[in-house]
C-alpha cells in the first residue's frame, strides 16, 4: 500500500533508522558492559547433580534490553506506525505470535536454565541450546516480520544489494555450514567457553548466519526475496549433509574433543565423553529434523502455488496474487 504523502513516509523511514541504529548502540554498549562485568561466569565448584541450578534464570543485560528494545519497535511497527503512515492492513495474528515466540525463545535459550548448563557444565546441553538458535529462534524470527515493516529500514540503508548477494542459495549455505563447522574446531569451540567475550561473538555469528541460512526460504521481502522452489529444496537437502556428518563425527568419536568439560562438575550421570556422544547424537538425528519439516513444506507450497514465473519475487503472498489472478476467466 503506497503512502500518498511522501513527507510522512520520510519521517517514518527516519523514525525506524533512529530506533534501530538506538537498538543497536544499546545492544552494544549493554553487551561491553557485561563483557567486563566480573560476575558474568560462575566459580567452578565441586557442584554435583543435586546442586545443579535447574531453574535458575541469569541477567546479561545486552540480552535483555536487546530483545526488549526489538520487542518494543516491533510492536509500534506494527500497530502505532503501521496506522500513522499508512504502510498496510492490519498484520495478521500469526506473525506477531510467531515474532513473540521468537523473542521468548531466545531469551530463554540465552538466559535460562539451559544457558548455565550450556556454559558450565553439558556439550550436550550446548548443542540443544545452538541448534535451537539456528532451527527454531532463526525461522521464527523471519516469519514474524511482514515485508512492509523491514522495507523502509532496507531501502534507507542501500542494503538491497548486500541483501541479495549474501543470501544467495550457495553464499548462505558456505556463510551457515562455516559457522557450523568452523566454530567446532576444538580450539575455537574451548576458547568461546572460556573467553566470554569470544562467546558473545560465537553466538552472534551463529545467530547472523541462521538468519540468513533461512532467508532463501522463508523472506518477507521482494526485493531481497526467496529462491525458486525447487531451488530451496536442492538447498534444503544439500545443507543436511555438514550438520549429520559433524554430529556422527562427534557421535564416534571414544575421545574428549572439548577439553573444556573434562573439569567441569557432571550432570544426569554422564561422563564427558558420553556428554559428547549425546550432543553429537542430538546433532546427527534430531538437527535435522526442522530440515525435513522445510522441506515438506516447500513441497507442498510448490504444489500449491506452482513455479514463480519469471521475475516473481518467490515470496507466498505474491505467489498466491499471481496464481489467483491467473484462475481469473481471461
Amino acid at each position: 500500500m503506497r503512502d500518498a504523502n511522501p513527507h510522512k513516509h520520510h519521517s517514518a523511514v527516519r523514525l525506524l533508522t533512529a530506533s534501530a541504529a538506538f537498538a543497536s548502540a544499546l545492544v552494544w554498549f549493554m553487551t561491553e558492559a557485561a563483557a567486563h562485568s566480573g560476575n558474568l561466569r560462575r566459580p567452578v565448584g565441586e557442584t554435583t547433580d543435586a546442586e545443579v541450578p535447574w531453574l535458575q534464570w541469569d541477567f546479561h543485560p545486552s540480552i535483555f534490553f536487546g530483545i526488549l528494545t526489538m520487542a518494543v519497535i516491533y510492536t509500534l511497527g506494527v500497530t502505532v506506525w503501521r496506522k500513522k503512515y499508512n504502510w498496510s492492513t492490519a498484520l495478521p495474528k500469526a506473525h506477531m505470535f510467531r515474532f513473540y515466540s521468537a523473542c521468548v525463545a531466545q531469551w530463554w535459550l540465552l538466559d535460562g536454565p539451559l544457558h548455565y548448563l550450556s556454559d558450565e557444565r553439558s556439550f550436550f546441553a550446548h548443542m540443544v541450546q545452538h541448534l535451537s538458535l539456528q532451527m527454531l529462534w532463526a525461522p521464527l524470527l523471519i516469519s514474524g516480520i511482514p515485508g512492509w515493516l523491514l522495507r523502509p529500514l532496507v531501502r534507507k540503508l542501500k542494503a538491497e544489494r548486500f541483501g541479495r548477494w549474501i543470501t544467495r542459495p550457495v553464499r548462505a549455505a558456505l556463510f551457515f555450514n562455516a559457522m557450523l563447522l568452523g566454530w567446532h574446531i576444538p580450539e575455537l569451540y574451548d576458547l568461546a567457553l572460556r573467553t566470554h567475550p569470544v562467546h558473545i561473538l560465537q553466538h552472534l555469528l551463529f545467530m547472523s548466519a541462521s538468519v540468513v541460512f533461512w532467508w532463501p526460504i522463508l523472506s518477507p521481502l521482494s526485493e531481497v526475496p526467496r529462491a525458486p522452489y525447487g531451488v530451496q529444496a536442492f538447498y534444503i537437502m544439500l545443507n543436511l549433509a555438514p550438520m549429520k556428518a559433524l554430529g556422527l563425527i562427534i557421535a564416534v568419536h571414544n575421545e574428549l574433543i572439548y577439553t573444556f568439560y573434562a573439569s567441569q562438575p557432571r550432570v544426569w550421570g554422564l561422563t564427558p565423553v558420553g556428554d559428547q556422544r549425546a550432543g553429537g547424537l542430538t546433532m546427527w538425528v534430531i538437527g535435522g529434523l526442522p530440515l525435513w519439516a522445510a522441506l515438506a513444506y516447500v513441497f507442498v507450497q510448490w504444489k500449491r502455488t506452482g513455479t514463480p514465473a519469471k521475475g516473481m519475487s518467490g515470496v507466498a503472498d505474491l505467489d498466491d496474487t499471481r496464481v489467483l489472478g491467473a484462475a481469473q476467466p481471461g
